[in-house]
């Protein structure tokens, strides 16, 4: 309880109120919310539950727990947000009216957050006053992990030329490991000095996000895995399953003077630890020109598109 006060006297009073209508989430509903998760096996990265504990200082999470739903409330930047409900197809518009109400409570904007075309749509059916308003910066890239295990192709030639360097200059110097119990100690300690002047708060929150996963190992279900280079941890990567087809990379950490070492642990990664999956979802951009570059140089297989709630004549931008 010290840790929430402390949050709670930086907050809005609209975030004050919300600590103590809901409690914020916790191991103890981490188990409720996979449980729930797996009604629907939504394929968006947010609707993950490591990407979720990753990122639970950057976006505090509030559950609702109900007969038929489960939902989700964030708050980002002193505003408060829902998740997609995590029900059945028949109770979803139950569980947006419900939501509706607790906005209304609070006197805020109804905000939607992570939102597909098809949840929206079904969302624009109980409030015809509002519409879709795409949110580029959120639209997930989905990748043939047959694609990122191969690096085939002439439009990943340049990235087939880095794997290639890497191994070319680090043979019989490198190997993959499966994460466990023992290296994951490694790969804290290189996470402790990985980019860790870097002054931007939200990569630190990664940081602080990536080490709160990694001392869970065992704890939630993900598989991991790493790279050794002369014996020492240069590259870490940890992915969760999204459906039966697409898998999901949610943390991926390297060293970046090392030609070609991010594009040996995606091969690396995906073939040994989620090599039946048709699908990897390799998240969003963030709105970050040089993220949304790099992700596109992968060339996605499709975008998955994501929008927010708009009032009709609403600037969209």
């Amino acid at each position: 309880m010290q840790n929430i006060r402390k949050e709670v006297r930086t907050m809005t009073e609209i975030e004050i109120e919300m600590y103590h209508d809901f409690l914020p989430v916790s191991k103890e509903q981490w188990e409720k919310i996979k449980e729930y998760l797996s009604i629907n096996h939504y394929e968006e990265s947010n609707h993950n539950l490591v990407n979720m504990i990753l990122w639970l200082e950057w976006y505090p999470l509030f559950c609702v727990e109900h007969e038929h739903y489960l939902l989700l409330l964030g708050i980002h930047e002193g505003e408060l947000f829902l998740y997609m409900p995590l029900c059945k197809d028949e109770y979803f518009n139950e569980a947006i009216v419900k939501a509706k109400s607790i906005f209304d409570h609070y006197g805020v904007k109804f905000v939607l957050s992570c939102f597909t075309k098809e949840a929206m749509d079904k969302v624009l059916m109980i409030y015809p006053e509002y519409c879709a308003c795409p949110a580029r910066e959120s639209y997930d890239y989905v990748y043939r992990v047959e694609k990122l295990m191969s690096f085939s192709g002439k439009k990943l030639q340049k990235k087939r030329n880095h794997l290639n360097a890497f191994y070319k200059d680090y043979e019989n110097r490198f190997v993959y490991e499966a994460m466990n119990k023992e290296n994951v100690v490694e790969c804290k300690a290189f996470l402790e000095k990985w980019k860790a002047e870097d002054e931007d708060a939200f990569l630190q929150s990664d940081r602080k996000g990536t080490m709160r996963i990694l001392d869970l190992f065992g704890e939630i279900e993900y598989r991991g895995g790493c790279i050794r280079i002369d014996g020492e941890i240069k590259a870490f990567a940890i992915g969760s399953i999204l459906s039966k087809r697409m898998c999901q990379e949610n943390i991926e950490k390297a060293d970046p003077t090392i030609r070609g070492l991010y594009q040996a642990l995606i091969k690396e990664f995906l073939s040994h630890e989620f090599s039946e999956f048709e699908y990897v979802n390799r998240e969003d951009d963030m709105g970050y020109d040089n993220l949304r570059q790099a992700k596109m140089a992968y060339y996605p297989e499709f975008m998955i598109e994501k929008y927010r709630l708009c009032r009709e004549g609403e600037n969209r931008d």
